[in-house]
């Protein structure tokens, strides 16, 4: 039996698919530069180019990116991401973007353990929302 923890495939797999489409919405429909979207999302201008032209982030992106409850969060995240300046502030939003994707591709047939993020989820209610 292989154990794979909660966050190993999310790791993997979903937060490069969400930070994929958090570049392509700020470079591609807020036309904020390269340098600048990587800024504001912590990496570096080469990681924000490599998932803009599809070299990383792939996997489940299409996915998610049909899934409109999750590109409306999507789009709320990136509005906090251009607001605000302190990417560590952001940090646990990512956690929630993660944990929608997690529900968006179990709707879609696959089935990923949960983390204890997505179980506060259900007790709290976390939003993106102001």
């Amino acid at each position: 039996m292989q154990l794979t923890l909660p966050c190993e495939y999310s790791v993997k797999e979903i937060l490069p698919a969400i930070r994929a489409l958090i570049a392509e919405k700020l470079v591609e429909e807020k036309n904020l530069s390269i340098y600048k979207a990587a800024d504001l999302m912590g990496l570096t201008p080469a990681a924000v180019e490599n998932y803009l032209k599809k070299r990383r982030g792939t996997a489940v992106k299409e996915l998610l990116k049909r899934d409109k409850e999750f590109m409306d969060y999507l789009e709320d995240f990136s509005e906090k991401v251009i607001k605000q300046k302190d990417s560590v502030s952001l940090s646990s939003y990512y956690c929630i973007l993660c944990a929608e994707g997690k529900k968006v591709l179990n709707k879609n047939g696959y089935r990923l353990s949960h983390c204890i993020v997505e179980s506060a989820l259900t007790t709290y209610n976390f939003s993106l929302k102001e």
